[in-house]
């Protein structure tokens, strides 16, 4: 084993989960156990009680769902009392339960799992995987994240790694690390624009690339929008189409449900080359002792029909990100695919009728997010090797007392950074703490954004100085001046803000009482609102 620690690049997915190494500046990614290049992010208990991850724990999906835990990427570091949380548990076949920390996690075999404890799992086995590769311990990574994650979903992300036994040497968003791969020592003087459609989010950056400087100009995306919508869209079909020939209703069948899970994904895929399929699946359940089977076809043109807002929905987003900076779709000079879901040929087409350009051939959509994080680990302790210069993808600030959001740290500001503001009275008259509640997003209002947690001081700090710091990795570090020095706060957190409970109560009294209203965003807010107010 050489003198200089070994560091490896992962790419975490929804779906699948990549690690790479760099030898002679050129990276690689390993082969898993299988000797696929893959693993995927599938953790599950047996019935024996043995705790299987990767292939094997997809491979007994079918027979197991329960305790079949995937895509766990698209809540890891959310409340489980979110909306969010609650709009998307109904299409997981493992129970989403709420953890000791009241953010979302998981049920096996009667034990509560937080889904840092879930990733740390796949982390942990792809630390096996990299080291009986390359023939020694691997102590250090660097794992990337979506562009658009928010400071608890870096923090759950970061502390997956450290339970697997990493030490996290870097934080890197999923588009900085595919530019790095396309362009390092290319010598390239060009923008341009990422767009990261993967299993489960969807991320969209603009970079320019000058030399071995990757500079992100602008980013926006969606943690809920990603190839898994694209197979929940199959299976509505599915289970609607079934449903009207035969009148039964699988979505509370379990085995039926991962069958048609499985079954979605694979005719999505075979889509992408041919343009009809047939979904088939034998004995998917009975009627009076007698096996009935499912048969749906499924075109391509169908597909595209299904899923075409979606694709929609990106468009929208990169033109977002391209008017915040006052940037012209012609002046992009090349598009980046990134992730499985951009091989759809309506993805591709409609990159070429977007931007009047091909997507940029030569770049593997799955593998150079977890190569460019390689690359950037091995260029950690050379100087002048690499230069990121990243960006916050949404504003960060605290709830005012009306439930309106102060941002501090505006959405595109070049990261590392610190900002600063001074600290405002109680809110309550003569009261002995300040309470900050500090939130994360895009919106106005702190109902719509994400509670990051909460700075408690004594009531005799008003006035003084804080400090927002964001580093290199995009967390957020919370100082207050105190006796003339900065001291760095722990941000508690509590269940839910006083003031966002008020927030979600006004919101509630404000939307109109009507039968137009959908039952779904009915009882969606009123249940998550019932249980922050401990209803």
């Amino acid at each position: 084993m050489s003198e200089k620690a070994r560091i490896v690049g992962i790419d975490l997915g929804t779906t699948n989960t990549l690690v790479a190494s760099v030898k002679n500046r050129v990276p690689k990614v390993v082969p898993t156990d299988r000797g696929n290049l893959i693993l995927p992010s599938v953790v599950a208990l047996s019935a024996k009680g043995d705790l299987l991850v990767g292939g094997i724990a997809k491979d007994q999906a079918v027979t197991n769902p329960k305790n079949t835990v995937y895509g766990a990427k698209r809540l890891i570091g959310r409340k489980y009392d979110s909306k969010i949380v609650q709009d998307l548990k109904s299409y997981y076949t493992w129970d989403v339960v709420e953890g000791a920390d009241g953010s979302a996690a998981a049920s096996l075999g009667g034990r509560v799992y937080s889904l840092p404890e879930i990733s740390s799992f796949v982390l942990a086995h792809v630390k096996t995987i990299a080291e009986q590769f390359l023939g020694g311990p691997v102590e250090q990574a660097v794992i990337s994240v979506p562009a658009y994650y928010n400071d608890n979903q870096r923090q759950a992300v970061k502390e997956a790694g450290q339970l697997a036994g990493f030490d996290v040497k870097r934080i890197v968003n999923e588009p900085t690390a595919a530019a790095l791969a396309y362009g390092f020592n290319r010598g390239l003087d060009q923008k341009v624009l990422v767009y990261d459609l993967g299993g489960g989010t969807f991320d969209v950056s603009v970079l320019q690339v000058t030399g071995n400087v990757f500079e992100v100009l602008a980013t926006g995306g969606d943690t809920f929008l990603g190839g898994t919508d694209f197979d929940n869209r199959i299976i509505d079909f599915v289970l609607e189409t079934f449903k009207k020939e035969t009148k039964i209703d699988l979505s509370q069948v379990p085995i039926a449900m991962q069958r048609i899970k499985n079954a979605a994904e694979a005719a999505k895929i075979d889509l992408t080359l041919i343009p009809n399929v047939v979904i088939e699946l034998p004995y998917i359940d009975e009627r009076k002792g007698k096996p009935i089977d499912l048969r749906v076809p499924l075109s391509r043109e169908q597909l595209n029909t299904l899923t075409g807002d979606l694709v929609a929905r990106t468009f929208q987003l990169c033109d977002e990100v391209l008017t915040e900076k006052g940037i012209a779709r012609s002046l992009i000079d090349e598009v980046i695919l990134v992730g499985g879901q951009s091989r759809m040929p309506l993805v591709q087409q409609s990159i070429k009728d977007h931007f009047k350009k091909p997507p940029r051939k030569g770049v593997h959509p799955d593998e150079c997010v977890a190569l460019g994080a390689a690359l950037l680990g091995d260029s950690l302790d050379q100087i002048d090797s690499v230069t990121l210069i990243d960006a916050l993808s949404m504003p960060i600030g605290y709830a005012l007392p009306s439930g309106r959001f102060r941002k501090i740290i505006e959405k595109n500001h070049v990261i590392p950074t610190v900002k600063s503001f001074r600290l405002p009275p109680p809110s309550a008259p003569g009261g002995q703490f300040i309470e900050m509640d500090i939130f994360q997003g895009d919106s106005e209002q702190i109902v719509d954004n994400e509670y990051l947690g909460t700075v408690k001081v004594p009531a005799s700090a008003a006035g003084k100085r804080v400090d927002f710091k964001l580093d290199e990795e995009c967390l957020l570090h919370v100082f207050v001046e105190e006796l003339g020095d900065p001291r760095e706060v722990k941000l508690s957190t509590r269940d839910t803000p006083e003031t966002l409970k008020r927030a979600l109560a006004d919101e509630m009294a404000r939307r109109p009482r009507t039968e137009e209203r959908s039952a779904a965003e009915r009882g969606g807010l009123f249940s998550s609102l019932k249980r922050l107010l401990g209803g």
